[in-house]
């Protein structure tokens, strides 16, 4: 592994041919799917908690707390699926990695919003029906950082094995 001697420790770890496994495309699917499926499983919990008169309880914190340490393997696992393109500094990416980060941004910018005005409207809807207002604010973080999340989940989704890419660049 060649790198620069002006990356970041960061820029090299994604680089770095050992993470090569995690770049294939059935595991980046495996690790959106997981990261989805558990945001999914606490939302629900925040809104099946919300339906309870005790609201915030130890169960649900201890639920919501190990649902969020979970996701940061799961999250480390994607992020170096996908080079960590949208965790690096512009100076550390290539123009070719530059370009995959605008690509997701803009082909999900819809979504984004949308779910980024659920997270308010949501939010604000749960704590004004039913009083619980820390699990409004759970619902509304949680559904805010699944629009932040949507970038790194089409990237992972639509981005080529290497091989692949290394396939289609070979003359005919």
């Amino acid at each position: 592994m060649t790198t620069s001697p002006d990356q970041t420790f960061l820029a090299r770890t994604f680089e770095d041919g050992r993470y090569a496994w995690t770049r294939t495309h059935r595991v980046r699917i495996r690790a959106v799917l997981a990261e989805a499926a558990l945001l999914g499983a606490l939302v629900v919990a925040t809104l099946v908690q919300a339906l309870t008169d005790t609201g915030w309880t130890t169960a649900y914190f201890l639920v919501w707390s190990a649902g969020m340490l979970l996701f940061i393997p799961l999250h480390s696992l994607l992020n170096l699926g996908i080079r960590g393109v949208f965790d690096r500094g512009r100076h550390s990416l290539d123009e070719h990695q530059e370009g995959l980060r605008e690509q997701s941004h803009s082909r999900v910018g819809w979504p984004m919003t949308a779910l980024t005005f659920a997270a308010w409207t949501g939010g604000i809807a749960l704590a004004s029906g039913t009083g619980h207002t820390a699990l409004a604010l759970c619902l509304g973080f949680l559904l805010w950082f699944a629009s932040g999340l949507l970038p790194y989940w089409h990237l992972a989704w639509t981005l080529p094995d290497e091989a692949d890419e290394a396939d289609d660049a070979l003359p005919v």
